[in-house]
Parts: structure tokens; C-alpha cells; sequence
């Protein structure tokens, strides 16, 4: 069966039992009711453009800090190296600054 011809079917059922104001004032709901889907529809759409532009943004936003946080990683990792190296010679300066002062007392 075709769900248009139990849709006009249903519609005369309804015309043979209701009085013709009364058909009349259940089309126009049925009118604003269908105005108001396409209206929520509408609507609908343009927040799903909205939030498409928004999770297109966030992705790039996303995979820009996720490449800011590398390069901050190899920078902290570099800045390790340098401070481990720059103690390593500091503890040889003062071992060797000691070993100038013991020389010194001997002398």
C-alpha cells in the first residue's frame, strides 16, 4: 500500500466525521505545526554548519598546540642538558677551585 493513499484515506474518515470548521481549524494546526518543523529544521541546519565550523576549528586549534607542546618538549629537553652540563662544570670549577686552595695552604 502506498503510505500517501492511507494518508488520503485517513483524511477522508476524518472529513466524513468532523464538521467543516472543525477540518478547517485542524488543517491550519497542521499548517503552523508543519511551518514551525521547517523553521526547526532550518534552524537545525544552520547549527549543524555552526558546529562543523567549530570542530574544524578546534582540530586545527587542537593539532597546533599538539606541535607547540613538541617543539616546548624538545626545548625543556634541551634546557636539562645545558643546566646538566653547566653543573657538571661548576662541580669541576669548584673541585678544581678546593684543589687550588689546598695547594695554596701547603704552600
Amino acid at each position: 500500500k502506498h503510505p500517501g493513499s492511507t494518508f488520503l484515506n485517513t483524511l477522508q474518515l476524518i472529513k466524513s466525521k468532523m464538521s467543516k470548521e472543525k477540518l478547517e481549524g485542524l488543517v491550519k494546526s497542521m499548517e503552523v505545526m508543519l511551518s514551525e518543523v521547517e523553521q526547526l529544521k532550518s534552524h537545525c541546519g544552520r547549527q549543524t554548519e555552526e558546529l562543523s565550523q567549530l570542530v574544524v576549528e578546534l582540530r586545527r586549534e587542537n593539532k597546533e598546540l599538539a606541535e607547540k607542546y613538541g617543539q616546548l618538549s624538545q626545548e625543556m629537553k634541551e634546557a636539562k642538558e645545558i643546566i646538566a652540563q653547566l653543573q657538571d662544570t661548576k662541580f669541576a670549577f669548584d673541585a678544581k677551585e678546593r684543589q687550588a686552595q689546598k695547594l695554596n695552604r701547603q704552600l
